[in-house]
């Protein structure tokens, strides 16, 4: 190469694998914003990127809350009941709501954003995943080890998986929507699934992430970050089982997000911090974190944005927050 085009070639290079770094590095917070004629305290969120919105399950409100990413506006409110998690359904236009009061799973309209059916349960729940290709949606017992399996279409319960252990937290599906996996709290382990088959295929220990809570998967990377609730986070590997790092968040994390742009993991603790890890690979580094607010356990990010936001109730009152990249 020419030496005069060397230079500006390593600095273009340099500044090419900055940019990851730099993303992440520059978030910063944005003022709180009030969801006027709501109150209380939210459960899981999640984004929605085909609409561009923000959807935050607002359990003491008895709604899911739509928001839209661009203005920080609230869209609508939805009369859910008390909504704990929400799963999207991009090809079908739907919403599936887990509600723990009344006993139920309402499914939305995503276009219209409307209520168009509801789904009796046999107990309170917690989180919801939907899995595509079966066109299952699967609802998690806030009391018991069991995973309802419900049939949107016929809006019935075709099958009820018992699992050992309990406390039901996080659920998702791996990238390829192949095995679902299910965090158990009681007893610290992480739980694979058939979902076609409705088999239990393996029981992994988290440890030592203790009392395991959120999860999220690593796109690529055939892995899985879990975080306990006593301040620990593990990276599974998803073929093998095993705990391939760990590092220190803060305590009491209950949702956690990932951005695959800057390989990053936002940890939300009701303490009023997020932690931030990066992540590599079979390696985790803790960052500096970032200021939250107290109760703030629910976070979501917008992985073409770099914009992470958080949901929480104060005097009240109830808010949603970004943490936007520079």
């Amino acid at each position: 190469m020419n030496p005069q085009f060397l230079v500006p070639f390593i600095c273009s290079l340099f500044l090419t694998m900055l940019t990851p770094l730099i993303a992440a590095d520059a978030l910063t917070p944005q003022p709180p914003v009030e969801l006027a004629k709501t109150q209380g305290r939210f459960d899981f969120i999640k984004i929605d990127l085909a609409h561009k919105r923000l959807l935050a399950c607002h359990t003491g409100n008895g709604s899911l809350d739509v928001i839209d990413l661009a203005t920080s506006k609230l869209v609508k409110s939805l009369p859910t009941g008390a909504a704990q998690g929400v799963a999207i359904d991009a090809r079908g236009g739907r919403y599936f709501v887990s509600v723990s009061k009344p006993l139920k799973m309402v499914v939305i309209d995503s276009t219209k954003l409307e209520i168009i059916g509801e789904v009796p349960l046999p107990g309170p729940a917690d989180l919801v995943s939907y899995h595509p290709e079966s066109n299952r949606v699967f609802v998690c017992n806030d009391e018991k080890p069991e995973l309802w399996v419900i049939d949107p279409e016929a809006k019935k319960i075709v099958t009820t998986l018992t699992l050992t252990g309990g406390g039901m937290e996080d659920l998702d599906f791996d990238a390829q929507d192949k095995y679902l996996f299910q965090c158990l709290k009681d007893s610290s382990e992480l739980v694979k699934i058939d979902p076609k088959e409705g088999k239990i295929l393996a029981t992994w220990p988290t440890t030592p992430a203790e009392k395991p809570h959120g999860l999220a998967m690593i796109p690529g990377a055939n892995a899985v970050l879990v975080v306990g609730g006593t301040g620990k986070l593990s990276l599974i590997s998803l073929g093998t089982g095993q705990v391939v790092a760990s590092c220190d968040v803060s305590l009491k994390i209950d949702e956690i997000a990932y951005d695959p742009g800057v390989k990053r993991v936002y940890c939300a603790s009701g303490l009023g911090t997020i932690s931030v890890v990066e992540v590599g690979q079979n390696k985790l580094t803790t960052l500096a974190p970032l200021p939250s607010s107290p109760g703030a356990h629910s976070i979501a990010v917008d992985p073409q944005t770099h914009t992470a936001w958080i949901a929480f109730a104060k005097d009240a009152k109830a808010y949603i927050q970004a943490f936007t990249a520079k």
